[in-house]
């Protein structure tokens, strides 16, 4: 009796196993509209560069250069252009979001001397999801890094004493903050 146990578990635990998505399969399957000038072509050139151990750079549709930096199984990095990077990173939940146990972070960061960064969630379906639900953001300009190897994010948060003025304040105080992905929320 405990034999057929055993083997529905285990098919159970490597079907679950097996709904792991990495992050070749969802940069290749990303919707066009998350990068308008990255073509589904683009993607799997940089992936193909990326596994060849050659430079990752194609010519996106706005007659530009794009980058891709780093690709692991949970997490890539790109300069789409000069003054647009973005992170992307797997994270695992403790619940099932769209019947998957992993969601999508993107984080872009725009600017060349100041910067700033936007932070967005996505279901494995690529469905938007609400950030305030795995984010309490803090006032103010920030810029925000993905950790490549951990699921933690930094925000550095700039105290500009005058915004439309930033480009010639030279010396903003800033506050870092590193917060831990604990399956539910950043904190």
């Amino acid at each position: 009796m405990m034999r057929p146990f055993l083997l529905v578990l285990l098919c159970c635990v490597s079907l679950g196993a097996s709904s792991q998505q990495n992050m070749r399969q969802v940069f290749t399957h990303m919707p066009d509209s998350l990068v308008g000038y990255l073509t589904e072509n683009n993607r799997l050139d940089f992936i193909d560069f990326m596994e060849s151990k050659m430079d990752a750079k194609v010519n996106n549709a706005l007659e530009g250069n794009s980058k891709m930096h780093k690709l692991t199984e949970l997490y890539a990095e790109l300069s789409l252009n000069d003054y647009s990077q973005m992170q992307m990173r797997l994270l695992d939940t403790s619940e099932p979001i769209d019947s998957a146990m992993q969601i999508v972070c993107v984080v872009r960061t725009y600017g060349e001397k100041v910067r700033e960064s936007t932070i967005e969630f996505y279901s494995m379906k690529w469905r938007k999801l609400n950030v305030p639900d795995y984010i309490t953001l803090p006032d103010g300009m920030h810029t925000l890094l993905l950790d490549s190897e951990v699921p933690m994010l930094t925000i550095d948060v700039m105290d500009y004493l005058d915004i439309p003025a930033i480009e010639g304040q030279k010396n903003p105080s800033k506050v870092s903050m590193k917060l831990n992905w604990n399956k539910k929320i950043f904190n």
